[in-house]
Formats: C-alpha cells, sequence, structure tokens
C-alpha cells in the first residue's frame, strides 16, 4: 500500500474506532458508509453505502464490547482491520481522488497531521492515475494447463509520485 495512503487510512482508523464509542457515531458512520460505497457499480452507490453503513453498525457492537472490556488488543485489531479496509477503499477510488479527499476531510478533521496526510493522499492518488502500474505476464508451454515445462513470468512495475520510471520491459523471461 502507498504511504501516504496507509497514513491517512491509519488516521480515519483510528477516527473511526474512536467514533464508534462516543455520540458522533451517528454522523461518522454516514460519512464512512459514503468513503466505503464508493466502489459500487452505477446506481448502486446507495446500497453500496448502506451495506457499509450496516457493516460498521455491527463492527460498532464489537467495538463498544472491547472497550467495555478494556481489551486492548480487540481495539488494536479492530483499527488494524479497517486502517486496511479503508486503504484499498482508497486505492480503489484513485479515480475519485477529489471525492475521497473532500470525505476525508469532513471526517478526520481536527485530528492531529490530517491536513498533511490528505494533501500527500491526494498527489498519491492523483499519481497513480498518471504513473499507472505496468503488469506483463509471459507464459509459454507449461505445466497444469499450460503443459509440461511451463514458465510463468510475472513483472509488475508500479510508479508512484516522483518515482524515476524504468524502461518498458521488452518480455524477457
Amino acid at each position: 500500500m502507498d504511504p501516504a495512503v496507509a497514513a491517512v487510512a491509519a488516521t480515519a482508523a483510528t477516527t473511526l474506532v474512536t467514533a464508534m464509542t462516543t455520540d458522533a457515531w451517528d454522523h461518522t458512520r454516514r460519512g464512512f458508509g459514503r468513503l466505503l460505497g464508493l466502489g459500487g457499480r452505477a446506481g448502486e452507490g446507495g446500497a453500496v453505502g448502506a451495506e457499509a453503513e450496516a457493516e460498521l453498525e455491527q463492527a460498532r457492537e464489537t467495538v463498544l464490547t472491547a472497550y467495555e472490556r478494556g481489551d486492548a488488543a480487540a481495539l488494536g485489531e479492530a483499527h488494524e482491520n479497517w486502517a486496511a479496509r479503508l486503504g484499498a477503499a482508497l486505492e480503489a477510488n484513485a479515480h475519485r481522488s477529489a471525492e475521497c479527499e473532500r470525505l476525508l476531510r469532513e471526517l478526520i478533521a481536527g485530528q492531529p497531521g490530517a491536513d498533511g496526510e490528505i494533501r500527500a493522499l491526494g498527489a498519491a492518488l492523483r499519481g497513480s492515475q498518471t504513473h499507472g502500474v505496468y503488469s506483463q505476464v509471459i507464459q509459454s508451454g507449461g505445466a497444469g494447463a499450460q503443459g509440461p515445462g511451463a514458465s510463468v513470468t510475472v513483472n509488475n512495475h508500479h510508479h508512484g509520485p516522483g518515482a524515476a520510471q524504468a524502461g518498458t520491459p521488452r518480455g524477457e523471461s
């Protein structure tokens, strides 16, 4: 995961898990439901957002139980799970970076360092659109589906913001 995405996802997860134990939960649930629902197919945005809100409500019950018991391990696990989930949602919606940034500004305003993290996230998401990801797969007569002696070569080149781009692979295996 891009470090900028990971940083803002961790801050957002802290906000989310903390809000699960406060009176600010309804507003937070709706906002994070919208953020998680960005990946729905056309016409499904509301349904996907509602599903995300229902999942968030279930997660809140788990967090409240852990909070009441003083179970730091369970709270830490909830934070890690939501950080990963939010990071994946942000990366999957890089093409909607402005909308992601707007939602995050609304949701994590006031968190220490959040403004700088959101700016870095925006640059990372916009950079992933322009620099792209190059994947190459070379297959030649192999085992399994390809037959005996197959070779499969996979080259992945990820070019993030400011990264020097290597020459394009020429299909060598």
